[in-house]
């Protein structure tokens, strides 16, 4: 799911906040932390989509994700999309499924401030660096007010997660890739995307890789090397094709945080 859109579509919900908030004079990029405790997992299949857009004399691609209903999905097409959130989180996408709804899905949308941890300062300074530094804003100096916002639109909710992640594996429920039902599917998955692009480690309770940083981190057995926090929005795809298909299954992603909660959730799936 694009960041952008997401979090805009939650600007007139959340409106502004207190006095003590830091913004971001950038256009769009008025930055408000929004901290919460990872306290629930939920998982969706998604059909990445390649789409090819003129204008003018231009041609240019995007990627937009697409919810998989009750059709199979090209093994190299499918994205396994999870969220991490508030306790509501999988009532509250449960509620409307559709693909309508999915810019309302986002666990703030209509709770405000509602079940924010304590916020960090120094570590929403980070991420609002690290964001006016990536490369398309390079070349424009960005100036930062700890009380108020100087000008533009409203500040716009900047999620991050204050919970560790000890472990994250991927299982299914079927024998796949030559493994027994319910053996670690880690191996076989690559990190596709951060949303937001960010990973923080929850030692140092600082930014270790965001907007700014030109490589990508895949690799699953990397990514929790770092120590992380948990990860809003993180998306996986398949490194290659099971032998198994056509198969219909049912994926499991499990979350083990650093204070000893195991958190999952499961969706059901037909490759191709």
């Amino acid at each position: 799911m694009n960041i952008r859109t997401t979090l805009l579509a939650l600007v007139a919900v959340l409106g502004a906040s207190s006095c003590g908030d830091w913004y971001v004079d950038r256009d769009e990029a008025h930055l408000l932390g929004y901290p919460r405790v990872c306290d629930q997992i939920v998982s969706r299949p998604m059909r990445s989509v390649v789409q090819t857009h003129s204008f003018g004399k231009n041609t240019y691609t995007s990627r937009r994700l697409y919810i998989v209903e009750n059709e199979a999905v090209q093994a190299e097409d499918f994205v396994l999309w999870v969220m991490t959130g508030a306790p509501w989180l999988r009532e509250w996408v449960q509620r409307d499924p559709s693909e309508q709804a999915r810019s309302h899905w986002y666990e703030s949308l209509g709770r405000g401030e509602h079940g924010l941890a304590p916020r960090n300062s120094e570590l929403e300074r980070q991420l609002a660096r690290d964001y006016n530094n990536r490369p398309e804003a390079r070349g424009r100096k960005p100036r930062i007010s700890r009380d108020r916002i100087i000008s533009g639109p409203p500040p716009t909710p900047w999620p991050y997660r204050v919970t560790g992640v000890k472990d994250f594996r991927i299982i299914s429920l079927s024998p796949l890739f030559g493994q027994p039902a319910e053996s670690s599917l880690n191996d076989h998955f690559i990190i596709d995307e951060f949303s937001p692009r960010q990973i923080i480690s929850y030692r140092r309770k600082a930014l270790l890789w965001g907007y700014s940083d030109k490589d990508k981190v895949t690799n699953i057995r990397q990514w929790l090397s770092m120590e992380p926090m948990a990860p809003p929005t993180v998306m996986f795809r398949l490194k290659s094709r099971p032998e198994e298909l056509p198969i219909k299954t049912k994926l499991v992603s499990i979350l083990e945080t650093t204070e000893g909660k195991e958190l999952r959730d499961t969706l059901e799936v037909e490759l191709r």
